[in-house]
């Protein structure tokens, strides 16, 4: 009979997984996208009035992505129940993605302010210690390090193929010709 241990490894391993992978990449498309929300006059100006305020208001205004989204919320599982589900899920998407573009900006702004609070600052730091021990277990992990190395291929490949269209498009890349001897060159080569 195998431990309980040994059954929730695999399991707890994906969420590990998921949860790195979106922090690694959710995240940060999201602070890109707030930063470029910063821009916008409205939202400089939220961001110096949260510099002004006390922690704990500041830490309430995490509630205003909340309940702004909630009626975009509604009305997209509104557009699902009446039929409409492509564009339901896509209003959720695109809902789910704003409120989290606004939370990632408005914490790269408030998380100093934020940091005055102890309750705030210690639960930060323990979220930080089991990340930190979730990003020693998968770098550890086999599978964690044959995904990466699937992960940088694909990128290359994304690259390389981007690369080669933009020749395309600006008619400097080779000829099929070009090419069909480039690739028997390389098996040539192979064999």
């Amino acid at each position: 009979m195998p431990s309980l241990r040994t059954l929730l490894r695999p399991p707890l391993l994906l969420l590990a997984f998921l949860w790195v992978v979106l922090e690694e990449t959710i995240w940060r498309w999201a602070k890109a996208i707030g930063g470029l929300i910063a821009r916008i006059p409205v939202f400089a100006a939220l961001e110096r009035l949260v510099l002004r305020l006390d922690a704990h208001i500041v830490l309430l205004f995490f509630l205003v992505p909340i309940a702004a989204l909630f009626p975009v919320k509604l009305g997209a599982l509104w557009l699902i129940g009446t039929g409409h589900p492509l564009a339901g899920l896509a209003l959720l998407f695109a809902a789910k993605s704003i409120g989290t573009a606004f939370s990632a900006r408005l914490y790269v702004v408030a998380e100093p302010k934020l940091m005055e609070i102890r309750a705030f600052a210690w639960a930060r730091g323990q979220v930080l210690a089991l990340l930190a021990r979730a990003h020693a277990f998968l770098d550890a992990s086999a599978a964690w390090q044959a995904v990466r190395r699937a992960m940088r291929r694909a990128k290359a490949a994304l690259h390389g193929a981007a690369t080669r269209a933009r020749a395309m498009l600006r008619g400097t890349a080779p000829s099929l010709l070009e090419r069909v001897r480039a690739v028997r060159a390389y098996w040539r080569r192979q064999a």
